[in-house]
């Protein structure tokens, strides 16, 4: 039965689920009360695993003891729900979404926050009335917490944050440093090791050695990327190459390496790379050309 629960939290969140599959998900709710029990209890042990993804069950070779641990662990997390649709509701909640290289996205939850996804952006969800959880994977996330008695928690690697009402911007890059901004309301931040709180205007970030920072960055400059925009300060030619290229299938590639550490400063339109790699070439003196589906600057 456990496994059986399992398996339908991969087909539920998975991306070719169909309403066939919702339908079938229904009637097997429907047809035992157990199977509501069961489903919600490993709905909550799966939202209580950080980084876990909604695309397979368990392998028949998973060891038993380790999931005997694992139930035991989380044995405070059962909470059986009210009927088929509630039930549907939580499973469909506990979603995952992910942006492609250029895409945005905008997203309403079903409690009500709000979310907005950067390209090339990886999250999964549980928003429901008693639960309300982030994880992000990668990328960076734009998040409008409704007000509720029920905290918005944020997993972000080694960073959590729980958030209160307020708009907050998160950021998970590939080396796993962290951002996060307070733009509007509060937030407890457990980071490197240690415990801060955010207020209105500020930022936290690490670095990939978890070097922390706290300072107030402005805010047209944070808010940039929601219009399509990036700003740099003294940043190098490599860092701006791989920001720019989240947001356009042209790469930007550096073809001599003694041009990587060049600095740049300044706000850009992300999105064509052409026009980018041009206006860097003029900025820093160095050459460009396009080759195919890649822009290469220097050498």
């Amino acid at each position: 039965m456990a496994r059986t629960a399992a398996e339908w939290i991969a087909r539920l969140n998975a991306e070719e689920r169909t309403v066939d599959d919702e339908q079938a998900f229904r009637a097997w709710i429907a047809a035992d009360p157990a199977h509501a029990a069961d489903f919600e209890r490993a709905t909550d042990i799966w939202a209580l695993v950080p980084g876990t993804n909604a695309a397979r069950p368990a392998p028949a070779s998973a060891s038993p003891l380790s999931r005997r641990r694992m139930m035991a662990a989380c044995a405070g997390a059962l909470a059986v729900g009210g009927g088929s649709l509630a039930i549907m509701q939580t499973a469909m909640a506990g979603t995952r979404y992910r942006t492609a290289i250029g895409e945005q996205r905008r997203l309403t939850l079903p409690e009500g926050s709000a979310l907005f996804l950067d390209a090339d952006t990886d999250v999964r969800v549980l928003a429901s009335a008693s639960r309300r959880r982030l994880w992000l994977e990668r990328g960076r996330v734009a998040l409008t917490v409704k007000p509720s008695a029920v905290p918005f928690g944020i997993e972000a690697g080694r960073g959590s944050f729980i958030a209160g009402s307020g708009r907050f911007d998160v950021r998970r890059d590939s080396d796993d440093r962290l951002a996060m901004t307070a733009l509007a309301g509060q937030a407890d931040v457990a980071i490197a090791g240690g415990q801060r709180s955010l207020s209105p205007g500020q930022r936290i970030r690490t670095d990939a050695a978890d070097v922390v920072q706290l300072d107030r960055p402005d805010v047209e400059t944070t808010q940039a990327w929601l219009s399509g925009r990036a700003a740099f300060h003294d940043d190098r030619l490599d860092a701006v190459a791989a920001e720019a290229n989240r947001y356009s299938l042209t790469r930007l590639v550096i073809a001599d390496p003694a041009t990587a550490a060049l600095r740049v400063s300044g706000m850009y339109r992300m999105g064509d790379n052409v026009a980018l790699g041009q206006a860097l070439s003029q900025l820093l003196s160095v050459p460009v050309r396009q080759v195919d589906d890649r822009v290469l600057l220097g050498g």
